[in-house]
């Protein structure tokens, strides 16, 4: 999906930018994390971060990093059809490792979404959820998304209702959410999603915009190796 000032518009990019200085980004974003929780931009408030969850190894060669929105339907269409694959032959095999990076933009219950994740991870299922999340995506607004569902979702994992619904109700990771989205547009250029940023050893980063098929990013992939 894309972001533009009067509507929002699916689209799947079909070229692959080289990208200069993103894996310099990344290295500011991750460093962000290093004194948790820090100020504000505007010194209002203070943002407490969470520590980012890698899928795989941290000492993986490669690392992409993925700009999505939850109820982005070309980002469930690369969940379903391209990451099982990636998973498999990259993040399995020790090659590469994954990053989510929250850019809820679609619809009311997309920042709550992205926020559930988080209160996840403070039980420890941070990809649990994440994984739920695009299994049962719908249409945006539609319900399938909305504080029941999400709690519902809490209690199918076996997470801690009360712990989980206190933490959503406090609004605990709303500023983190917002700060990851600021970050994937100042950061990343990230106007749509879902948006992948995949950074080699040596901090070259190449872009892919869109749902791309799997063949595409083993080409990326392997180039970066």
């Amino acid at each position: 999906m894309i972001m533009t000032n009067v509507k929002v518009i699916a689209v799947i990019a079909v070229s692959v930018i080289i990208v200069i200085g993103l894996g310099v980004s990344f290295s500011s974003y991750m460093n962000d994390f290093e004194n948790s929780p820090k100020k504000s931009d505007d010194g209002s408030q203070y943002v407490e971060l969470k520590k980012i969850q890698p899928l795989g190894s941290t000492s993986a060669p490669l690392t992409i990093l993925e700009i999505g929105d939850y109820q982005c339907e070309m980002c469930k269409l690369w969940f379903d059809k391209t990451r099982p694959l990636i998973i498999e032959n990259y993040v399995n095999t020790g090659k590469a490792n994954l990053v989510f990076l929250d850019m809820p933009f679609l619809g009311n219950d997309s920042g709550p979404a992205a926020q559930a994740t988080y209160c996840a991870d403070d039980q420890g299922m941070y990809w649990d959820y994440h994984v739920k999340l695009y299994q049962y995506q719908q249409h945006v607004d539609d319900g399938w998304a909305n504080t029941e569902r999400l709690s519902a979702i809490a209690f199918g994992l076996g997470l801690d209702i009360d712990e989980f619904n206190e933490c959503m109700s406090s609004n605990k990771y709303f500023s983190h959410v917002n700060f990851n989205k600021k970050k994937s547009v100042t950061d990343f250029g990230a106007i749509s999603t879902p948006t992948f940023i995949i950074i080699g050893a040596d901090g070259e980063a190449k872009k892919l915009v869109g749902g791309h098929p799997y063949s595409t990013f083993e080409k990326t992939l392997n180039s970066l190796l």
